[in-house]
């Protein structure tokens, strides 16, 4: 969506600014000051060796060149302390010397001079230049510059990718959330959409025999009664979703005997699933105890028992089991049937995510009790899993670790 798009374009480009900026002002200053310094003692150097004409040149690492230009203009150079060059290159050297200038390159070499120049008594000018070569500190900064700048596009590099990382981690669960949000709105608007309808229709018909009783029309009344109520459920359900999801509700908790509250549940399902010629089998270890809220329990195991007794066929069987081990407390809740496929389990706790259409319009399922379940679960510290086995059986297993 383009909203993300842009907000990621924006956790990318605010640090990448930043941080680029801060490198650039660093890597100029350091740059800056060893060029600053370099060029002064290079200065320093120079006018250290600076003699006058009347003096003997000095022999070391400064080179000279006199400048006579004589009343008549006619140009004279002497050099002094210059090993290695010819004469053409000497001249060459020469010409490249200005008065208002203080460098000058000659092939790779290059050379850092200070003038001075003065007028003799019989009309003859003279200039004298002190030259330094300095092409080894040249290098070294032209090696530093080369170096900050090839520093300075990796780091953006690498800040550039950690940022895009940082972003796409930062945005991930806005967008999952946004996205719930939004296939929340969906899938309620469709589940309403079927019984608004039946109920608007029902009442429609009653009111279109307005001289007809209500025992006339009690099947019409009766059916919009039903949708009426399915949408009570679904609202209801929803309201208690969103609340444990903002998990802004801290429950009162205390020391439940884990075991009589699982006895008390089931106890309340043994004549449904005798109806339903479902045979219920429990094996609980007595007297464990858990610090939970209870009614937040009951649901939780009233949920899973409940999808069980759905998924559960005629004549099949459901096993409810409670054991305690030195680290955690297990309830499964087990029942026979056709089973989940792989690849439909890591599906099972999305909101109004339903196995198959037979399902769909049933009672007042909606899709939404495993996602409950799973809420409550992970509010308690523990978690819910499921496994199954196709054409054989379906486990639902709660664990809960023990403080």
């Amino acid at each position: 969506m383009q909203m993300f798009k842009r907000l990621n374009i924006k956790f990318l480009l605010i640090p990448l600014l930043l941080t680029g900026s801060l490198l650039l002002i660093s890597f100029v200053t350091i740059f800056s000051i060893t060029f600053s310094s370099t060029k002064d003692d290079i200065n320093k150097s120079l006018e250290a060796g600076t003699i006058s004409p009347s003096q003997n040149p000095q022999s070391g690492r400064f080179m000279y060149i006199k400048k006579t230009i004589s009343p008549s203009g006619d140009t004279q150079y002497a050099y002094y302390n210059f090993f290695g060059y010819s004469n053409e290159e000497l001249e060459e050297i020469s010409e490249s010397l200005k008065e208002n200038d203080d460098k000058t390159k000659f092939g790779n070499v290059h050379f850092a001079y200070v003038v001075k120049a003065e007028t003799l008594a019989d009309g003859s000018k003279t200039t004298m230049y002190t030259i330094i070569d300095w092409t080894e500190q040249y290098n070294t900064i032209l090696t530093l510059g080369i170096t900050l700048l090839f520093v300075f596009f990796i780091s953006l590099a690498i800040i550039g990718g950690l940022s895009y990382i940082l972003a796409m981690s930062a945005t991930q669960p806005i967008k999952e959330a946004f996205d719930k949000e939004r296939d929340l709105l969906a899938n309620a608007s469709h589940e309403l959409k079927t019984p608004i309808t039946v109920a608007k229709t029902n009442i429609d018909l009653v009111l279109s025999d307005p001289t007809g009783s209500i025992y006339e029309n009690k099947k019409w009344l009766e059916g919009a009664k039903y949708q009426i109520d399915r949408m009570n459920s679904l609202i209801l359900q929803m309201l208690e979703l969103s609340k444990l999801e903002r998990n802004d509700v801290s429950p009162e908790k205390t020391d439940i005997n884990i075991s009589e509250l699982i006895e008390g549940v089931l106890l309340s399902f043994e004549a449904g699933c005798y109806e339903n010629n479902i045979r219920f089998v429990s094996s609980l270890q007595p007297d464990v105890y858990f610090k939970c809220n209870k009614v937040e329990t009951e649901k939780l195991i009233t949920i899973l028992v409940d999808n069980a007794i759905k998924y559960t066929p005629n004549g099949g069987e459901i096993c409810v089991t409670l054991a305690r081990t030195l680290k955690n407390i297990s309830i499964k809740v087990t029942n026979t049937g056709d089973g989940i496929p792989p690849e439909q389990i890591e599906r099972i706790f999305d909101r109004f995510y339903k196995l198959d259409e037979s399902h769909k319009e049933a009672g007042k399922s909606f899709g939404l009790g495993l996602s409950i379940a799973k809420l409550i679960s992970n509010q308690m510290g523990g978690d819910v899993t499921c496994y199954s086995e196709v054409g054989r059986y379906t486990t639902f297993e709660i664990t809960l670790p023990i403080r």
